[in-house]
């Protein structure tokens, strides 16, 4: 098949195409609520430690549920779970807007938002990762997770923050509106795909048992937990921390206005848009973990740019460079599970994935507040930019981990066998999958 065209094949079969029109209205409004949450939150509490709570609620019942999360990926149709996260994630964002309307908001409202809010966002990740290969052909899967997050971040890092910096200056009510509306929207569009089915599974284990499955697959699978441990870091210090200290130091320290601020979030929509247009059309490389790490490892070198920026157009360099390197990194990554892990136990992999690489970011973002109150912003991502990128380079340099590979550079079979391939298929008709 042409790669350049891998779009227009995605564009051919309806299944894809309504989770991605649903998912980009979606992102849309996520990109709008973006803005008008941290710009709410400042205005209201003035402390970048307030703001860094308030995101920190969101993803704490997401990391806490992630792993039960996964194994309810693994028992019901991924289509509906998607389903029920959305039409929750508007109820709960409906009752915001009226709050916000009655002029009788207060910041432990907001953290309670943000805890249930995240509590729904549990299951939606790793059935994201999960129903995908249940959608599209193994030749179009790369092509799919780098769609995704194209209309991600065109919408909702480019288009959705820079509109909602201008709606949230007039109303921060109609901007988290507009959210709740695209939540319904991309429930219509889920709604209106062919149901997928539940996963077979053995009903005699329990869910605890299922999830310890999926955390010794984990174990067992030297690439996947060495990336983990590594990622885990730089997400909670670097990159996650980047959304609460940015804005701060744009308004506190550089004095920027409030369209800065969504136009900073804008910046990383725009470049990770170009960097997701690129993944579309590129190969799948044969030395899968080094390419993706030397992507990760520049992502989080780019946090140094922050040191020693001055004006607002600097500080633009960090998302420019950031949001395409980590976006190609991740395609890979999602691809390589996709390929590798058999579909009966994908949805609990990807659910450990998300809770390992995101476990950090409550304590990381507490943290990034505080410490940067010590030592300034721009002392806190030279020192955290730089540490967390070591893991990346050891695994860059690791023989042992980089042997996944080994067989697709030479031709010949993989030197390390992947541990669970003995596992029952959850798609009979797919008994090549898990490579």
């Amino acid at each position: 098949m042409n790669k350049k065209l891998a779009i227009l094949q995605l564009a051919r079969h309806r299944q894809p195409a309504l989770l991605i029109l649903g998912q980009t209205v979606s992102n849309f409004g996520d990109g709008v609520a973006l803005v008008a949450l941290t710009l709410l939150v400042l205005d209201t509490t003035h402390s970048v430690s307030k703001l860094a709570w308030f995101a920190a609620a969101r993803i704490t019942p997401t990391v806490i549920f992630l792993l039960v999360g996964g194994v309810i990926v693994d028992r019901y149709s991924r289509r509906l779970l998607l389903l029920i996260s959305d039409v929750s994630r508007a109820v709960l964002t409906a009752g915001l807007v009226v709050l916000i309307g009655v002029g009788d908001l207060h910041f432990w409202e907001l953290m309670v938002f943000g805890v249930l809010f995240g509590t729904f966002d549990s299951v939606f990740g790793p059935s994201i990762t999960a129903i995908t290969p249940e959608l599209v052909p193994e030749d179009l899967l790369q092509a799919m997770n780098a769609v995704r997050p194209l209309s991600n971040n065109v919408a909702g890092n480019m288009i959705g923050p820079a509109v909602g910096g201008i709606i949230a200056a007039a109303s921060t009510t109609w901007a988290i509106g507009v959210d709740c509306a695209t939540f319904l929207f991309s429930a219509a569009c889920l709604f209106s795909m062919h149901p997928t089915p539940s996963p077979a599974r053995d009903f005699a284990k329990s869910i605890f048992e299922e999830a310890k499955e999926g955390i010794a697959y984990v174990r067992k699978t030297r690439w996947i937990w060495t990336t983990l441990l590594a990622v885990a870091a730089s997400n909670a210090f670097v990159l996650n921390a980047g959304f609460v200290l940015i804005p701060f130091f744009l308004r506190d320290d550089l004095h920027t206005g409030k369209l800065i601020v969504g136009y900073a979030f804008a910046m990383a929509g725009i470049s990770g848009s170009l960097g997701a247009l690129i993944g579309t059309n590129l190969r799948t490389p044969k030395r899968r973990i080094r390419v993706m790490w030397t992507y990760w490892t520049i992502s989080c070198l780019s946090a140094l740019i922050i040191g020693v920026a001055t004006n607002y157009w600097e500080v633009f360099l960090f998302p420019l460079i950031v949001s395409p390197t980590a976006l190609l990194g991740n395609v890979i990554w999602e691809s390589m599970l996709q390929s590798e892990v058999p579909r009966s136990i994908l949805g609990r992999v990807s659910s450990v994935d998300f809770f390992v690489s995101f476990g950090l970011g409550p304590i990381g973002l507490v943290l990034a507040g505080w410490l940067s109150g010590l030592m300034g912003i721009r002392t806190y991502f030279v020192v955290f930019g730089s540490l967390c990128a070591l893991p990346g380079l050891w695994i860059l340099l690791s023989r042992r981990i980089n042997e996944i590979d080994a067989g697709r550079v030479s031709g010949s079979p993989a030197g390390e066998p992947l541990p669970g391939r003995d596992l029952p298929d959850a798609n009979p008709s797919s008994s090549s999958w898990g490579i």
